[in-house]
This record gives C-alpha cells, structure tokens and sequence, in this order.
C-alpha cells in the first residue's frame, strides 16, 4: 500500500515531464531557429475618401419607395415585433387575434 501511494504520483510526474517537451524550439535560447516576421501595413487596402456625386432628393426617395421603403425597424418597434406594413396574401386587419379560439 505504502509503495503504491508513491509510486503513482511518481509515474504521473514523470509523464507529464515526458510530455512536455513537444519538439518545439526553447524560448529562453538565443540560438533557437524562429520564422521571419512579416510586416503587414495597417493601412493596406486603405481607398481615400472621395465625396459621392450629388442627386436630386426626390429622386432618391421614389427608388426608396419603389423597393419598398425602409429596410430596417420603425421607429419605437421592438425587435421580433411584426411590422405594421401588410402582408401579401391577407387581408387587412385580419390576424390571429382577429379569430375566435
């Protein structure tokens, strides 16, 4: 019982110790072999601002119309709420509540 309660916390030590040398160049020598560094710009890619062509507002506003207006949530609707513009296919007003249980 004795020798067990040393000797497996010994093999264990001694495996971990065995374990941990992966092939892997020491940090600490100065003689290690390391990649070269590669310098990446972070500017790289970077476009200068240019400033859009003008157009006439109205314009504007009927293409917005046409694709069929704002593409995001109205003002003071809460995400996951259905939205107020009506649905192809149901009549207006008609929605589950609208229905007897």
């Amino acid at each position: 019982m004795r020798i067990t309660v040393f000797a497996v916390p010994a093999l264990l030590l001694a495996g971990a110790a065995v374990a941990q040398s992966d092939g892997r160049a020491n940090p600490v020598d100065p003689q290690a072999k390391v990649p070269p560094v590669e310098f990446r710009s972070a500017f790289e890619g970077y476009r200068p601002f240019a400033p859009q062509e003008r157009r006439d507002w109205r314009q504007a506003n009927e293409e917005v119309g046409a694709a069929g207006g704002h593409a995001g949530p109205r003002p003071g609707q809460a995400p996951g709420e259905p939205s107020s513009k009506p649905q192809p296919g149901k009549q207006e007003g008609s929605d589950h509540r609208d229905h007897p249980k």
